[in-house]
């Protein structure tokens, strides 16, 4: 998987009955890389999520797909509610005003 991260995710399992993700910001090195989302839906919900559980298949996907979830995430201790919400956007999130990057991350996977 790519590294920054690309900006539209999925769970597969609902956090707080939401399932579709925008990656805001990231950082990190190697084992420690970090990635903070906000929801698609529900602007108060942010969480921060270890990149190796975002790149794990069986928990996230790249990209927003149709899912009917019925079960909660169990994994919740692992997941980070943040309430601080915009103060550290990345650069190439393309969220910020005025864009000052010419590369912007891309939303989704070139398939």
């Amino acid at each position: 998987m790519i590294w920054p991260p690309l900006k539209a995710w999925t769970s597969k399992f609902l956090i707080e009955g939401q399932t579709h993700f925008v990656a805001i910001s990231y950082g990190g090195t190697l084992e420690d890389r970090w990635v903070i989302l906000i929801s698609v839906l529900e602007s108060s919900l942010v969480v921060k999520v270890s990149w190796s559980q975002l790149i794990d298949s069986s928990y996230w996907e790249c990209g927003w797909n149709e899912r009917n979830c019925s079960k909660n995430f169990q994994g919740i201790n692992s997941i980070e509610k943040i309430t601080n919400t915009f103060t550290h956007l990345s650069i190439d999130s393309g969220l910020t005003i005025p864009i000052t990057k010419d590369f912007i991350r891309p939303w989704f996977r070139n398939t």
